[in-house]
């Protein structure tokens, strides 16, 4: 009996429940609606791009070097540094060039002497001189010539030596060359120099005068200047070393960059110079335009080198980045990232008749915080803020 009435009591309470429930949904009428923020979709024109990886280097490179030889006195750069047209990069020890400049000037003045002397002719006392020499010289002539007269009369009268006859006769021939001279000096001392001897001079005073400013141009490249700005990318020597001429010393690279990548062979066909490319680097983007491309394959990485110029310099040298070529453009659905939502697939929610549908897309080209997607059409209400909050078949209430 007294299970009897519990078992009363608890159908009772069943039915008073359920009763309170039904006086509860008429009271507060509608199912409650999901809040959401949707955008509506539109096409928008996108543009089909190829992507390589490219790295930044300098537009120019320069090797510096000096044009003599000679020990570093000093390297007035350190690597990285900036520097400017006309600032001193490294110096020689000039002191063995500096002797060679004074016995090199040294040569030139007495070339120049020379050839002037030769222009002007012979001083007064000079043909004075030659002109006496020739008198002496005459005398001693007509002195040998006597004796050997005296002495070919006796021999031929058999009291003079056939070996005192010879003695003569040397000492006659010796005396008749002096005299000879002597005139050929006194002509050569009153005519002046001949025509060609004028142009041997001026030869050699030309030659000493090159040599001249060959030694002075080597002191002033003792001292080695940058040719135009940029930045210093290597050092290749130290003070105190030995250089030899024309090796290189020092490594500029040119303020301004370029973009350098590889085309494939058959995008290679397509790209022109002249095209214009985007750079991205990290979250920044910049624009250029293709510089060069080589006509020859590189055969080791099978694409062809090619070079971008960039609109500003501000990527520092060796940074790595993502260079973009835009090829054609087409029609695209791009909605915001922050709309998908990720599952077994991504898939976003669309407003249909206030109901919340899942529909899954594809992932196309990602462009800062938007993505192009396959799978949605335009006039889509895509839901923006709350899609965490539904499912798919909730109904919504679309909120400002």
């Amino acid at each position: 009996m007294k299970n009897k009435k519990l078992w009363f009591i608890a159908v009772f309470s069943v039915f008073l429940l359920i009763g309170c429930m039904n006086t509860n949904d008429k009271d507060t009428g509608e199912v409650s609606k999901k809040p959401v923020k949707v955008i509506e979709i539109r096409e928008t024109q996108g543009t089909k791009e190829l992507s390589y990886n490219g790295v930044v280097k300098p537009e120019e490179i320069k090797k510096i070097s000096f044009k003599a030889s000679g020990k570093i006195a000093s390297i007035k750069v350190e690597k990285g540094q900036k520097v400017k047209k006309g600032d001193i990069l490294a110096a020689l020890d000039t002191k063995e060039l500096s002797f060679a400049v004074e016995a090199a000037r040294a040569a030139k003045t007495g070339a120049m002497a020379q050839y002037q002397k030769s222009l002007n002719g012979a001083a007064m006392e000079d043909i004075d001189l030659a002109s006496s020499n020739v008198t002496k010289a005459q005398k001693a002539h007509e002195f040998a010539k006597d004796s050997l007269d005296k002495i070919q009369k006796l021999y031929d009268e058999g009291a003079a030596s056939k070996q005192d006859l010879d003695k003569v006769v040397l000492e006659y021939e010796i005396r008749n060359q002096e005299y000879l001279g002597a005139k050929t000096i006194l002509q050569q001392v009153t005519n002046g120099a001949r025509e060609e001897d004028k142009e041997a001079l001026k030869s050699q005073m030309t030659q000493a005068d090159v040599d001249l400013r060959y030694k002075e141009s080597a002191v002033n490249d003792a001292t080695l200047k940058a040719d135009a700005e940029g930045y210093v990318m290597d050092i290749l020597s130290e003070e105190g070393e030995m250089i030899s001429a024309g090796y290189p010393i020092i490594i500029l690279g040119s303020h301004s960059n370029v973009v350098s990548f590889g085309l494939n062979q058959e995008d290679a066909s397509t790209v022109k110079i002249g095209d214009s490319i985007r750079i991205e680097s990290q979250d920044s983007s910049y624009t250029g335009k293709i510089k060069s491309i080589a006509k020859n394959m590189d055969m080791e990485t099978r694409t062809y080198d090619a070079e971008v110029l960039l609109d500003n310099n501000f990527l520092p040298s060796g940074s790595i980045l993502k260079v973009f070529i835009p090829k054609e453009q087409y029609n695209a659905i791009i909605i915001p990232i922050v709309s998908i939502l990720r599952g077994n697939y991504d898939y976003v929610y669309v407003i249909d008749n206030g109901i919340a549908r899942k529909k899954q897309i594809k992932l196309g080209y990602i462009h800062e915080d938007m993505v192009e997607v396959t799978g949605l059409f335009q006039g889509d209400k895509l839901v923006l803020e709350g899609m965490k909050s539904i499912n798919d078949g909730d109904i919504v209430e679309i909120i400002q």
